[in-house]
């Protein structure tokens, strides 16, 4: 079906296709001229309310669209693009939704949609997608929380030739409830790479090690075991973790000449000493280390020989020492986070339990 912005969408065609659908048969076509035209406009839901005069409302079905994170694209030889599942913005918007479809488009703009049955494909965002000739092995997912499962991780085949999804029993030793990595194909076997693994928790783990998934025995053996440190801190409270907010306050007041007003912190019970952040992390002989541009809340330290990677969070801070500290070097490390971070929130932060 080629359909685009400039294709007239009937308000009983927008009415009749206008909440997602979950597939009864595997697959499912759904091919209709509203969904064709939002995969090229790539509208997010909130647009295509307003485009159609749609009042969206609280306990109401969400509006589909083709604007998503976590979702794969993956290039075929044929000049395709197949496009599979993830999500559209968080659980505080009313138009949330994770996908468990594949959207298939051709170089001549053509699109193909197809839904599954949740017991065939579950809704799955922050997968990876790993072509194998005819097929696309799909790895991992974050999900919706209720249906997580502590130590497994998701794993389902597309047959292209069929458009079928197959969920796939794994054995062996697997990375867990795995998200947001990366994957690849390697001598017949799927290495999976980075990510974070989720406990049941609200504190997901950093994967650091390599796991590979051999595609004849449908085995995982794991490929690396690091012995890094990793910890981290929150408050003892529960409350937010300011950090993010106290660097722009510090920023401003380090930049008057921009002329921009300091915002008070609502949340703090005093003015904190803004210069404890330039040394929040420098224990004594410690040196920023290069930080990726693109890891805006990542900081690094140079300590002792090693890099130690902090992960500011909205209520959190993870730590992980790429290799080991010395025992008192970790503890002096910890105790000094833990007193300037108490400091600047004018109250006490404790050790992650």
């Amino acid at each position: 079906m080629l359909a685009s912005a400039a294709v007239t969408i009937s308000r009983e065609t927008f009415e009749a296709w206008r909440a997602p659908r979950v597939g009864t048969e595997n697959p499912t076509r759904f091919d209709n001229p509203l969904w064709a035209s939002l995969v090229h406009d790539r509208i997010n839901a909130y647009q295509v309310n307003k485009r159609f005069g749609h009042e969206r409302q609280w306990g109401a079905a969400p509006t589909w669209c083709f604007d998503r994170f976590g979702q794969t694209e993956t290039k075929l030889d044929d000049g395709r693009t197949i496009y599979i599942a993830g999500e559209h913005e968080d659980y505080y918007d009313p138009d949330f939704y994770i996908y468990n479809d594949v959207v298939i488009v051709t170089p001549g703009g053509a699109v193909e949609l197809y839904g599954y049955p949740h017991e065939v494909f579950p809704p799955t965002d922050f997968h990876s997608a790993t072509l194998d000739a005819d097929r696309i092995w799909i790895v991992g997912s974050l999900g919706y929380a209720d249906a997580r499962k502590n130590g497994v991780t998701q794993v389902c085949r597309l047959d292209l030739s069929t458009m079928a999804i197959e969920p796939i029993a794994t054995v062996g030793d697997s990375p867990g409830w795995i998200y947001r990595h990366d994957a690849q194909l390697v001598d017949r076997a799927i290495v999976v790479r980075g990510g974070l693994v989720d406990h049941s928790s609200d504190l997901d783990e950093e994967n650091i090690d390599e796991w590979a998934l051999d595609l004849a025995t449908l085995a995982w053996t794991r490929r690396t075991r690091l012995d890094w440190q990793r910890w981290a801190v929150r408050r003892v409270d529960g409350g937010r973790n300011l950090i993010w907010e106290l660097r722009q306050k510090k920023w401003k007041a380090d930049h008057p000449e921009f002329g921009l007003r300091d915002v008070a912190i609502e949340e703090l019970r005093g003015e904190p000493d803004l210069e404890l952040i330039e040394t929040l992390y420098l224990l004594d002989g410690a040196a920023i280390a290069k930080t990726d541009g693109d890891e805006f809340n990542v900081w690094r330290v140079e300590l002792d020989g090693v890099i130690v990677r902090f992960t500011e969070e909205s209520r959190h801070i993870a730590v992980i020492v790429e290799g080991k500290l010395a025992d008192d070097r970790l503890r002096a490390l910890q105790a000094h986070v833990l007193e300037r971070l108490s400091a600047l929130h004018f109250t006490a932060w404790e050790l992650e339990r």
